[in-house]
C-alpha cells in the first residue's frame, strides 16, 4: 500500500483538493476509539470532523484511482480511507495551531481560490451556476460550507509554510549532506541548490512528524471511523 501511494500521490492530492506537503506526516500516535457524536467522524481537540464530507473525500479518490486503470480492492480501499482520514486529522490540528498563533486567511483569499478555480469557470470567467452544482456534484457542500472548509485548509497551508520557512540550510551541512550522497565535491556548487532543497524538506519532515506527535500527546483524537463503518 505504500507503494501504491508513492506512485499515485498526485491523484491522491488532487483528489482530495490537498495543500501543500500535507503528504509528509507520518505518525500521529494512538487516536481514542469512542462512541460516536451525531454524524462525526473524529474529534478533534473538540472539533469535530464530518464523517459526510470524510466519505465524500473517499469517493473522490477511489474515482481518480479507478480512471487510472488501478484495480481496486478491498485492502485498496482500506488503505484510501486510512489515509484520507490521517489527513483530514492532520489538517485540523494545523489549522487549530494556526488560529492559536493568530493567523487569520481573510475572505478575500478564499474568494480569490474560489472564482480562480478552472471547473467553477464558463468561457474562462468565473460561473456562480458551474460552482453551486460542481460543488454540490463533487463535495455534496453548499457554498458556505465549501467556502468554510477552504479557509481551514488554506490555514493550514500557512501554518506548514511558516514551519517550512523557518528550516534553515547551513553552507556546512549541505555540503556535508551532499558528500554522504555522494563520493566527491566535484559538482556541488552546480547542484548546491538542489540538494539544499532536498535537504530543507528532510528536516521540516522531521520537524513536522515531532510537531504532530506532541500536538497528538497533548489533545485527544477521537476517532469514531471504525463504529461509522459498521453503520452506528
Amino acid at each position: 500500500m505504500i507503494s501504491f501511494f508513492s506512485r499515485h500521490r498526485r491523484i491522491v492530492f488532487i483528489a482530495t483538493v490537498s495543500i501543500f506537503l500535507v503528504g509528509v506526516f507520518v505518525g500521529l500516535g494512538a487516536y481514542v476509539f469512542t462512541s460516536p457524536s451525531m454524524d462525526a467522524l473524529a474529534d478533534v481537540g473538540g472539533t469535530k470532523i464530518p464523517y459526510k464530507r470524510f466519505i465524500t473525500q473517499v469517493n473522490r479518490v477511489m474515482s481518480n484511482v479507478k480512471d487510472s486503470g488501478t484495480e481496486v480492492n478491498d485492502a485498496l480501499s482500506k488503505s484510501v480511507k486510512q489515509e484520507v482520514f490521517r489527513e483530514m486529522v492532520i489538517e485540523e490540528l494545523l489549522s487549530q495551531q494556526g488560529v492559536k498563533m493568530g493567523m487569520l486567511v481573510p475572505d478575500f483569499e478564499v474568494a480569490v481560490e474560489v472564482q480562480n478555480t478552472p471547473q467553477f469557470r464558463e468561457g474562462g470567467v468565473f460561473s456562480p451556476r458551474a460552482y453551486y452544482q460542481a460543488i454540490f456534484n463533487e463535495y455534496q457542500m453548499s457554498p458556505s460550507e465549501y467556502e468554510t472548509w477552504r479557509k481551514k485548509a488554506r490555514l493550514a497551508s500557512k501554518f506548514k509554510q511558516f514551519i517550512y520557512t523557518s528550516v534553515k540550510v547551513t553552507p556546512e551541512e549541505a555540503r556535508s549532506y551532499y558528500l554522504a550522497k555522494n563520493k566527491d565535491l566535484k559538482n556541488f556548487e552546480k547542484e548546491r541548490a538542489k540538494y539544499s532543497d532536498e535537504l530543507a524538506r528532510d528536516k521540516f519532515a522531521n520537524i513536522a512528524n515531532y510537531l504532530l506527535r506532541q500536538l497528538t500527546s497533548q489533545q485527544e483524537v477521537k476517532s469514531y471511523l471504525e463504529l461509522r463503518e459498521q453503520g452506528r
